[in-house]
């Protein structure tokens, strides 16, 4: 009978309920069924939870960039104690993805000099630094635009990397990095057994960037004419008045053009490279054009026609680790070096001969934390001292410790130049400190010392103090 009994009520309610839809389906308006959607809203309990959409992975850009903004304020130490520079840098690089095998890289400076004492423009002036497409051509590594090219192993001084001229207006105190002038210049790096071989054209000439007589690091009214002055101070053309014109430099033509070629090999344990570049000189050379005499004057002027020289330079480079220690080897012959003789009759004041050059470094890093490294250059000219105005031989040594404290936060460190026979000198401490992820501040100083006839005596009243602050990004 219990069973009857519930058998009946679960009818009864199966039917009311039916009779509830068809009441709700056919009288009651839709519009009051929004209070029940909004239950079903405020409790998903009651109603069926919809699968989420998943929001789209965002494509990463193509363009990588980076910023750096520093100023670098130089103080003169010698009399007169002046500001030297206050020079603002702004440096801004990006890199475009083009493909798998290709990306473009664009980069550019812009200087702001008030001090106006080293020779740069007395306005904001921008300094294009890369313009470059590379890639892959098969096997074949391209490299086209505007762009440096580092060869040889030296540190401080030049031997082989004599593809892009330099920036002479801080003398040679900037970073080889910021003081070599790009070139536009095509590139290939073609894989040869077991080397590669490097190409390079360079379709035009591009002189170095000069000081002129009056800035700080000016050599004479034509570079380097200064040391001449002062090399013929025992001679009777000591006293005779001088005057510079106009350097002549190379059209603009394909016969100007200039181009290297480099072989690399690794031979064991043994780095080799083997150089060959046909190119111009960055500096030029000031020959003696004649003698003018004006009326009422008792002494003839000696006139100076500075012209840019053609070089022609053979290379050998080697390097190799032992443990903690590497050595570097480096050696090159330019083959048809313009050098100031003291021929008589005089001529033009200068010959053509073979220089060599070289430089044997090692580097050792005992520890993590500090870096050693020592130089010996030598170099001599193929002509007999007593025809020539300046040394036969040059014999220089420099030594270099970099050091790092409290996590590379705190950064000593020490280049010394120095002239084994000429006496002269280059000493240039440096102390840098990080603050953070983007700022450093950095404080060093540059030390001049020498005879008047080598080029560190003759900026020898060029010391100087200099604080630098960098924010980068």
């Amino acid at each position: 009978m219990r069973m009857l009994f519930k058998a009946k009520g679960k009818r009864q309610k199966a039917k009311i309920k039916r009779a509830a839809l068809s009441f709700l389906n056919n009288t009651v308006p839709h519009f009051c069924l929004l209070p029940f959607a909004f239950c079903f809203l405020l409790f998903p309990a009651f109603a069926q939870e919809p699968t989420p959409t998943p929001e789209p992975t965002p494509k990463p850009s193509n363009w990588i960039w980076s910023l750096t903004i520093r100023n670098r304020t130089g103080f003169k130490l010698n009399a007169p104690h002046q500001l030297q520079m206050s020079r603002t840098q702004l440096d801004a690089k990006g890199v475009y993805k083009i493909g798998d095998d290709w990306r473009l890289t664009l980069e550019t400076h812009a200087h702001y000099d008030p001090v106006k004492r080293l020779g740069y423009p007395n306005k904001l002036w921008l300094d294009p630094r890369q313009v470059v497409v590379e890639g892959k051509a098969g096997k074949v590594d391209l490299k086209l635009g505007l762009q440096q090219v580092v060869w040889g192993q030296a540190d401080g001084l030049r031997v082989l990397d004599v593809i892009n001229p330099l920036d002479y207006r801080e003398f040679i105190l900037e970073d080889f990095l910021d003081s070599r002038r790009p070139l536009w210049l095509a590139r290939a790096d073609v894989p040869v057994e077991k080397g590669s071989l490097q190409l390079l054209w360079v379709p035009y000439f591009a002189p170095g960037r000069l000081s002129v007589e009056g800035d700080e690091f000016g050599a004479g009214q034509s570079f380097g004419l200064g040391l001449i002055k002062a090399a013929l101070q025992d001679s009777p053309l000591a006293q005779l008045p001088l005057r510079a014109e106009k350097s002549a430099r190379p059209a603009y033509q394909l016969r100007s053009s200039q181009f290297g070629a480099r072989f690399s090999r690794a031979i064991k344990s043994w780095d080799w490279t083997a150089n060959y570049f046909y190119g111009w000189e960055d500096v030029p050379t000031n020959y003696v054009g004649g003698f003018e005499q004006k009326p009422g004057e008792p002494l003839p002027t000696v006139i100076f026609k500075p012209r840019y020289d053609r070089k022609e330079v053979f290379g050998l480079t080697g390097a190799n680790n032992f443990g903690p220690v590497v050595l570097r080897l480096e050696a090159g012959w330019n083959r048809n070096r313009a050098v100031a003789v003291n021929d008589q009759p005089l001529r033009d004041g200068f010959g053509k001969v073979g220089q060599f050059s070289s430089v044997v470094g090692v580097d050792y890093s005992p520890r993590e934390w500090v870096w050693l490294s020592g130089q010996y250059f030598f170099s001599f000219v193929s002509a007999p001292q007593q025809r020539l105005l300046f040394p036969r031989y040059n014999h220089l040594a420099s030594f270099f410790v970099r050091t790092n404290f409290f996590h590379e936060k705190f950064k000593p460190e020490l280049f010394v130049l120095t002239g084994l026979n000429q006496r002269q000198y280059l000493i240039r401490p440096r102390f840098t400190r990080s603050f953070g992820d983007h700022w450093s501040v950095g404080l060093g100083a540059d030390f001049f010392g020498g005879r008047q006839t080598n080029i560190f005596g003759f900026f020898s009243t060029r010391d100087r103090a200099v604080l630098e602050v960098k924010w980068q990004k």
